[in-house]
């Protein structure tokens, strides 16, 4: 009887959990990325009214050639385009050490896009993201990832 309620208190507990993210997903790059190819991340906005950060992750490996990542990223509401941003993220530091946290050869890092977002309004949105490597394909990218808390 007291495995049982234990499990049942553990499990309340487990579902009172509040997941920070309003939003989150993981795109798998599968360790090649195509300068054509685009990542589309889809989401509902509630309470536009609130800020909000929007964080990428990116997941690499030790094939990823640089120590930077330049990316496109386009935000939509509908058809309507937001806004339209070149970003250029540090993965490694001057001696080649990955910046991210991970054991093994592959490393996650989470950058900060934009911090105290007001979305427009509620509603639906595509964030697009492209690799601006200026390699065909580029190697090293395991997964990409966006959140909004």
């Amino acid at each position: 009887m007291k495995k049982v309620l234990i499990i049942f208190i553990l499990a309340v507990l487990c579902i009172q959990c509040n997941d920070p993210y309003e939003f989150s997903e993981m795109n798998n790059i599968n360790n090649s990325w195509n300068k054509k190819d685009t990542v589309n991340f889809n989401f509902v906005i509630k309470n536009a009214k609130d800020k909000k950060n929007i964080n990428l992750v990116v997941r690499n490996n030790n094939d990823y050639p640089f120590s930077n990542l330049y990316l496109f990223i386009k935000l939509k509401q509908g058809q309507k385009t937001i806004s339209i941003d070149t970003l250029n993220y540090r993965l490694a530091d001057n001696t080649g050490k990955w910046l991210g946290s991970g054991m093994g050869s592959v490393k996650e890092i989470y950058f900060q896009y934009k911090r105290d977002y007001n979305f427009p309004e509620d509603g639906k949105y595509t964030l697009s993201v492209v690799q601006g490597m200026r390699k065909d394909t580029l190697k090293g990218i395991e997964d990409f990832g966006v959140n909004i808390e």
